[in-house]
């Protein structure tokens, strides 16, 4: 995790309790949950995933994920990922919203995407990569 996302979290007055990836934050009390960025496969997760299952089949609070986290969130729904050839890597990958076709600037640093053909019911994409098609928002 990126000290910046904290001291985001922090200076909008949130308590925050950062824990490593094994931890089992489903034993928690907690009022939303956040899975951070990686590095790493999301395929071969399968401990993480497995927690993220259980903790979206609950829905006790909000769960956000941002770039593997992201990824992590739609394996333990039942999508799957895939490697991207070469990556999206950059401070400036344009991203396209599906509800207003506005692009966005956006930073990346991630070389597997959500293949948005394997998608459960009630998830829809609502990112794409500008440049290559790839997922980069659910909802």
């Amino acid at each position: 995790m990126k000290y910046n996302q904290i001291r985001c979290f922090v200076n909008r007055g949130v308590s925050l309790k950062v824990v490593p990836f094994d931890y089992d934050f489903n034993k928690e009390e907690y009022d939303g949950l956040f899975i951070s960025n990686g590095p790493g496969d999301p395929a071969v997760m399968k401990d993480v995933v497995e927690k993220l299952r259980i903790a979206l089949k609950e829905a006790r609070t909000p769960i956000f994920g941002i770039c593997l986290g992201h990824q992590l969130m739609a394996t333990a729904s039942g999508a799957s990922t895939l490697k991207l050839k070469f990556g999206n890597r950059g401070h400036n990958i344009p991203c396209t919203s599906t509800i207003s076709g506005r692009c966005y600037i956006t930073s990346q640093n991630h070389g597997y995407a959500v293949d948005v053909n394997t998608l459960t019911p009630g998830w829809k994409e609502l990112f794409v990569n500008a440049n290559d098609g790839s997922n980069e928002v659910l909802v």
